[in-house]
């Protein structure tokens, strides 16, 4: 029991809190490193596509038609995911808040509160007649 106790630490660390700024400043730090590394390899993609398709013509081996489609497939992922960043930053980053920032306003009565009180005993007049 004692040789535990020592290799425990006498109090318990404290977890650490993020904060929005920190969250919102590492995510866009990240955003921005995905997206250069996502544009850099779509440019490499399409430099390696422009080589496969001189090499699929020369050749006209089906094999290497195959591996062109497949090239061509994979640079249009890459283009989508560059999309896909922009969105998965924006739903981390934007708070539950500011989701909707419309106002609706269902106004029944616009008036005074003397007016309003009126419209009621003329209401209520009436209904007592209608019974």
């Amino acid at each position: 029991m004692q040789a535990l106790s020592q290799n425990l630490p006498a109090k318990p660390e404290k977890k650490l809190q993020a904060k929005q700024e920190n969250i919102v400043h590492d995510t866009e730090t990240d955003v921005q490193f995905a997206r250069d590394k996502l544009k850099e390899l779509i440019g490499r993609s399409t430099e390696a596509l422009e080589h496969l398709s001189v090499i699929a013509q020369e050749t006209e081996h089906p094999r290497a038609f195959e591996v062109l489609s497949n090239m061509i497939k994979s640079t249009g992922d890459l283009t989508n995911d560059l999309i896909d960043v922009q969105k998965k930053r924006k739903d981390i980053t934007q708070e539950k808040g500011q989701e909707s920032n419309s106002t609706t306003n269902n106004a029944i009565f616009v008036g005074s509160t003397q007016e309003l009180q009126k419209m009621l005993r003329n209401r209520d007049v009436i209904d007592a007649d209608t019974e």
